[in-house]
């Protein structure tokens, strides 16, 4: 047991040689749009390794993008959640000032609802194509919003649900115009049957009244919903109006079936396989398990002794994350566990030629040569 946690660890000790940067959480960028008639500006946060990868990713539109510290948060929240739970994101924060500030998402007396129907054209006809056009984005798409946006998430569900895949709300102020919402939800359902969304929706105990007062009642009208609405309202205790949890809750809600839980790390590789394979043509793009997961998951079988397993586990990773001296360097040390001396040079090599520098292989072939020479 000592001498696999110590593979582990050399394994692993790269992790800790990481040059220092400055930190960085995000960049503006800005348009002139037609539709809003004039400036608009967004803020984008890009997934590790975005830059350096051909892969293409889903998109989170955060309303409400001007306030720094929610989008710091809701990017701090996509990096954590993308190490083992979800899939890599983009954040793009759309900063609801000047021009964009200019909706709403309750009717006037006369049953209009004042910019609603104008900022869902610019979003389906200037901001989600410039965002495909400008980005590496695979289809699937996510509106988050908070408060008074968090009625406009709700607006945009209900009036325009095809721009959308799930939906993300955070103490959506219902109480200013509650039969609207109540009445439109209920026809909503009746007219989409077959609608196949995911809404999540979440406020603290210590809500404003025109939240707290009003959930119940919409609680009942989701309750009545088609069986293709996956949907989940929280209340979240100790907290007031918008919590911050609310989108990390949503992610682990919407991509729940992407956790290696206990259970799921019993199974081999070829039911890890069909059940992600399940996920991807639920989702409509490729979902892979992490590869940290599948790593920690061949550390546990080597400490088990139970190293075919283990190798069967790398073999897997390395199918899925092939640029990664560090996994060709474990694959190594099982294979070497194993007897497979040849095969275990082999990936010590590969990691090499990833990365010439990785001095663990470089380790491992000189004393695997010395031992050669003293037979």
């Amino acid at each position: 047991m000592k001498t696999m946690n110590l593979l582990w660890i050399a394994c692993l000790i790269h992790l800790s040689l990481t040059a220092q940067e400055d930190v960085t959480i995000g960049k503006y960028r800005k348009f002139e749009s037609k539709i809003l008639g004039g400036e608009f500006t967004y803020l984008e946060h890009l997934p590790e390794g975005y830059e350096k990868s051909d892969k293409s990713y889903p998109v989170v539109f955060m309303m409400n993008g001007q306030n720094i510290a929610q989008f710091a948060n809701d990017g701090a929240t996509l990096d954590n959640l993308a190490g083992e739970r979800i899939p890599d994101m983009i954040l793009i924060g759309i900063s609801n000032t000047g021009v964009a500030g200019n909706y709403w998402a309750c009717p006037n007396d006369s049953g209009y609802v004042k910019g609603g129907s104008t900022f869902s054209a610019f979003l389906k006809d200037e901001l989600i194509p410039g965002i495909r056009k400008n980005y590496r984005t695979n289809g699937y798409q996510i509106l988050a919003g908070q408060s008074n946006a968090g009625l406009f998430v709700m607006y945009a569900f209900l009036f325009s649900p095809y721009l959308f895949n799930a939906y993300a709300i955070a103490s959506p102020m219902f109480g200013w115009c509650p039969d609207f919402f109540l009445n439109k939800t209920r026809s909503f359902f009746k007219d989409n049957p077959g609608i196949r969304k995911k809404l999540y929706i979440s406020y603290g105990d210590l809500d404003y009244v025109q939240v707290f007062n009003h959930m119940n009642n919409f609680k009942e009208a989701l309750e009545q919903s088609p069986a293709g609405l996956e949907w989940r309202v929280d209340l979240i205790g100790n907290t007031g109006h918008v919590p911050y949890s609310t989108l990390n809750n949503a992610l682990l809600f919407f991509f729940s079936g992407c956790t290696m839980t206990a259970e799921r790390k019993k199974l081999g590789v070829p039911e890890i396989k069909a059940h992600f394979e399940a996920l991807s043509e639920e989702y409509g793009f490729t979902v892979n398990p992490k590869p940290g997961v599948l790593l920690d998951m061949a550390f546990d079988l080597g400490d088990e002794q139970k190293t075919d397993q283990a190798i069967g586990i790398m073999n897997y990773l390395i199918g899925l994350y092939p640029d990664s001296e560090v996994n060709y360097y474990c694959l190594g040390r099982l294979l070497q566990k194993s007897g497979d001396i040849e095969s275990a040079k082999a990936n010590y090599n590969k990691a090499l030629s990833i990365n010439p520098g990785h001095e663990p292989s470089k380790a491992a072939i000189n004393k695997l040569n010395k031992l050669k020479d003293q037979q």
